[in-house]
This record gives C-alpha cells, structure tokens and sequence, in this order.
C-alpha cells in the first residue's frame, strides 16, 4: 500500500520533471536564438563599418556621413537591446534548468526512499522465513527425540 502510493508520488514527479526539463530546453533554445541574433546583429555592424570605410576612402559627403553615424547608433541600440534579451534568457534558462534539477532531486530522493523501504522489507521477510524454517527444524528434531525415547521404553 505504501509502495503504491510512493510510486504514484514518483510518477507524480517524473511527470512535473519532464515538464521543467521541457521548459528548460525550451528556454536553452531561445537563449541560443538570442545570442544568435545578437551575434548576427554584432557582425553585421562591422561589415557595415568596413563597408563604409571603403567607400568612404574615397570621399563622403557630409549628408552620407551622418547617415552613416545615424545608423550605426541605431545598430548601437540594437546591440544593447538585444544584449538585454540575451541577458534575461541567460537568466530564465538557468532558473529552468535549476527548477528542473531541483525536482529531479527530488525524485531520486523518493526512488531511494523506495528502495530503502523495500530492502528492509525484504530483510524482514527473509528473517521470517530464517526463523520459521529454524522452528520448524526444532519441532522436527523434538518430535525424533521423542520417537527415540518412546521406541526406547
């Protein structure tokens, strides 16, 4: 009865871990995504400086040179917004991935609790078993005593 309801407990638990396990890939993913992101965000602004270089070695206009400094403020911006996004996933991938661990803990220490229960129940039986089987050897052996007394008168 009791190891029913601690296997209902387990199943409980496996079935919240696989939950948080899932939740924490998912969160793993989109940190992945972000850090991409920002990543293909961070390239593109040097590509867009040496481009701009290039071009402008051989002369910019002032209007061109203040869409250039214009738009690399806004790929700044973008840099450190994404930045942010990527901070915060970091952020909620590891408080999954420690919710998820932390339940799995949990179930293991359950699994042990199980185990222990159930090893001590069968010490039990087998000490049962022992010390039936060493009763039932004395009644064995009295009853041949007493045979042999009794042939002996």
């Amino acid at each position: 009865m009791i190891n029913h309801r601690f296997a209902m407990l387990i199943k409980v638990q496996q079935q919240r871990e696989e939950k948080l396990q899932a939740q924490f890939i998912n969160a793993q993913q989109f940190y992945q995504q972000a850090e991409q992101k920002y990543q293909g965000l961070a390239d593109y602004r040097t590509e867009y400086i040496q481009q701009s270089q290039q071009q402008g070695s051989s002369g910019l206009q002032s209007r061109q040179y203040n869409q250039f400094v214009n738009f690399i403020g806004k790929l700044d911006q973008a840099l450190m917004q994404q930045a942010k996004a990527v901070q915060q996933a970091r952020q909620v991938a590891e408080q999954r991935k420690q919710a998820w661990l932390a339940m799995q803990k949990k179930r293991k220490a359950l699994e042990y609790l199980v185990e222990r229960e159930q090893t001590a129940a069968l010490h039990a039986q087998m000490k049962q078993e022992q010390k039936n089987a060493d009763e039932y050897a004395g009644q064995i052996f009295m009853r041949r005593l007493a045979a042999e007394k009794a042939e002996e008168l």
